[in-house]
């Protein structure tokens, strides 16, 4: 049993030691090595090879490789990315590889919008075909789902619409007249942003008509940051908890109307009832 114990042992450091060097093909005189700090989607990378005079990044998401010897990088999304750095002198070549880790970034609803600077809108709506509302950013964390919302100045959310078809179905929930391409609201959430008034519907069915049962409040599910002026646009970040929607896998799609005072509609995103009107996707 004693030699047994030698022998697995053996094995396992053999095998760590083949792993190790699949990440670098380190030459006598000079030695590919990099590491990272990642803030959201930004990561900074730090080049500490030895030997090489000119440098090669493979970042690993189909984007244009860099040959800057320290680059900072915008990664399009959540995940894990292989990326490969190459090092050259005039008669030499080093490559290291490592998996670089992309949790995304922690939106805070506090009215710093900074947060989102490097996540992608989900839509601009074009001029003149969104009325107060112009384009929106969403991102999915562990606990809620994100929403960040530009405007025209006359941008309130007096009333707002949120409607989230959360089990990926077109054909349950409510199939809504402005989205004819695809909708299937599971929820409806519905109040005043300003007013501070506002409940969480879930649909029931049989049917796809206007049926539903309020189960909670704004105040249970929502946080709003204040609105905020950035580049003459009218802009507020909010969040709704996860928990509060049942089940959800993947993906989320949803679609925002906005009233006034007087319940008319003033503002959508995305752009409503045209024949290829279907909701938005938020990914989990």
């Amino acid at each position: 049993m004693k030699n047994n114990k030698w022998f697995i042992l053996g094995i396992a450091l053999a095998m760590l030691t083949a792993v190790s060097c699949e990440k670098d093909d380190n030459t006598s005189g000079t030695k590919a090595v990099f590491s990272y700090v990642a803030d959201g989607f930004k990561v900074n990378f730090t080049n500490f090879s030895t030997g090489g005079t000119t440098y090669s990044w493979n970042f690993g998401d189909n984007t244009e490789a860099s040959t800057l010897k320290n680059p900072t990088h915008v990664f399009p999304a959540k995940g894990q990315f292989l990326v490969t750095l190459t090092a050259k002198n005039e008669t030499e070549t080093s490559t290291f590889v490592d998996t670089v880790l992309i949790t995304g970034p922690n939106i805070k609803i506090d009215g710093d919008f900074t947060d989102w600077t490097y996540v992608g809108y989900n839509t601009e709506n074009a001029p003149g075909t969104g009325g107060n509302i112009l384009a929106i950013k969403t991102y999915a964390s562990a606990g809620y789902l994100n929403f960040y919302v530009e405007g025209t100045p006359d941008f309130a959310f007096a009333v707002m619409d949120l409607y989230l078809d959360t089990d990926n179905n077109p054909e349950t929930g409510l199939k809504s007249w402005m989205y004819p391409a695809g909708s299937g609201a599971d929820y409806l959430c519905e109040g005043s942003v300003p007013g501070g008034w506002g409940d969480v519907f879930q649909h029931v069915g049989p049917g796809n008509d206007w049926n539903w049962n309020a189960i909670l409040s704004f105040a249970d599910v929502f946080q709003f940051s204040p609105y905020k002026t950035v580049d003459g646009k009218n802009a507020i970040e909010f969040s709704v908890k996860r928990s509060a929607l049942g089940n959800m896998s993947k993906k989320v799609n949803f679609g925002i109307v906005e009233s006034n005072e007087g319940w008319t509609e003033v503002g959508w995103i995305p752009v409503t009832q045209t024949p290829e009107s279907k909701f938005l996707t938020i990914v989990l």
